[in-house]
């Protein structure tokens, strides 16, 4: 596929179709179901164009526009300058602004609003504060071409991981990194926790930038900047309840499903997120449901690791499953044979993934807060460099993208463009 994770990915030399499975095969990529209507997310522009209209004819004005602006970010997303520059929309002032000021400005009626507000779930960022250009980013991604991973995450790990070792790179597992190390402000090399040293000019670091502040001396960074980092407000955690349903009974959808309830003015208040796939097991699917959770929910146990939280955070994430559970039968009728597999919650995601609030997108890419994230791709350390969702966007693609980005600044931009042209080239 032409699109830009298409394109990524044979740049990369490795096979979207070993990892991935394209959706809407039915014709549509997300089912909504609010209270009083259910609309059905179509694939492409064109598509979405009309069935928007079909829906709320009398935003037909509003919605000419939306599409205008939603068809110039596609158009530059296409654009092989969007590999090597993606920051290039930025220019214009006017996607800076959140989304529900720009959705305030047109007048439209509340049940057009709370259709458009869902897919800013998709980076985390509430749609009265998601900045335009992310909210038209993410909308136009999805409407080329939606896929979902064929298995888990782990098999698409595991892939990268051959071809990274094919390339020539050596992976060092369980000797996580203890402290960066430097001679005056450059970076020097790496020790582990085993206590080896490795001597490096350059440091990528794909995690967390609050995660990142551990691995420095305190006086590395001015006391401006890393409170800059640390007042960084994070993206909310979620609750995860992996089911296992009878496969006959409950066949694979090829859409998603989203539960929803709006507001006044369109503004999402409670949400859930449903996806039946094939199961592991012979007869079985796998119904995946993910709803928002606050990590103050479990601020009691914050000082716990997983598998140690004792019987209390048991019972209270058992009994969140199975109200899940019970709220997904509206949806799926009565689900046969369901037997909860599995259960994670905002400390699971902390521990596993290295995310201090156990944040489902990690900072959160709010209008307000595009400057200090900018920031954080000029770390004033030479030869440290982020990479990774925090740094220019959440996501399969912005965490790719946030890795270009790392490598053009380590390379410098004329050779990583002529690298990346010379790369396409070899592709085709």
């Amino acid at each position: 596929a032409e699109e830009p994770l298409g394109r990524i990915f044979r740049l990369l030399g490795i096979s979207v179709a070993d990892i991935f499975e394209q959706m809407g095969s039915e014709g549509i990529i997300d089912r909504y179901v609010f209270d009083k209507f259910t609309f059905d997310l179509p694939i492409g522009i064109d598509l979405y164009e009309k069935k928007l209209l079909s829906c709320f004819p009398e935003d037909a004005a509003a919605i000419a526009v939306i599409v205008k602006d939603l068809r110039e970010i596609s158009r530059f997303m296409l654009e092989p300058s969007f590999l090597t520059n993606p920051a290039d929309p930025f220019r214009n002032i006017d996607y800076f602004i959140p989304l529900g000021e720009y959705l305030q400005k047109l007048n439209i009626s509340d049940d057009l609003q709370a259709v458009l507000a869902v897919p800013a779930q998709l980076i985390g960022v509430p749609a009265d504060r998601c900045p335009v250009i992310f909210y038209f980013m993410v909308l136009a991604g999805y409407l080329f071409s939606t896929w979902r991973l064929k298995e888990n995450g782990g098999k698409m790990a595991d892939i990268f991981a051959k071809r990274f070792a094919e390339l020539g790179g050596k992976l060092v597992l369980n000797n996580g990194a203890e402290k960066i190390l430097l001679t005056d402000v450059n970076i020097s090399g790496l020790r582990l926790k085993s206590g080896e040293v490795l001597p490096a000019s350059a440091v990528i670091a794909a995690i967390h930038p609050k995660a990142l502040l551990g691995l420095l001396d305190a006086d590395t960074l001015k006391s401006s900047y890393r409170q800059r980092i640390l007042d960084l407000q994070e993206t909310d955690g979620v609750v995860v309840v992996q089911v296992s349903v009878d496969a006959q009974a409950h066949r694979e959808l090829t859409y998603n499903i989203y539960r929803l309830q709006a507001g006044p003015g369109g503004t999402l208040h409670k949400g859930v997120f449903y996806q039946l796939h094939r199961g592991n097991i012979r007869g079985t699917n796998l119904l995946s449901i993910i709803t928002k959770s606050l990590y103050s929910e479990w601020r009691q146990w914050e000082n716990t690791t997983s598998g140690k939280r004792g019987r209390e955070y048991t019972e209270k994430k058992t009994g969140m499953a199975r109200k899940l559970l019970q709220e997904a039968r509206e949806i799926f009728g009565n689900l046969q044979n369901a037997e909860i597999l599995d259960i994670f919650t905002p400390l699971t995601l902390r521990d596993y993934v290295n995310c201090p609030e156990g944040s489902c997108y990690g900072v959160m890419h709010s209008a307000s807060q595009l400057m200090k994230i900018a920031s954080l791709n000029k770390i004033p350390v030479n030869g440290l460099y982020l990479a990774g969702q925090n740094v220019v966007a959440p996501g399969v693609l912005g965490s790719i993208l946030g890795s270009f980005n790392a490598v053009r600044q380590v390379v410098g931009t004329e050779r990583f463009t002529k690298e990346l042209e010379f790369m396409g080239k070899q592709v085709r």
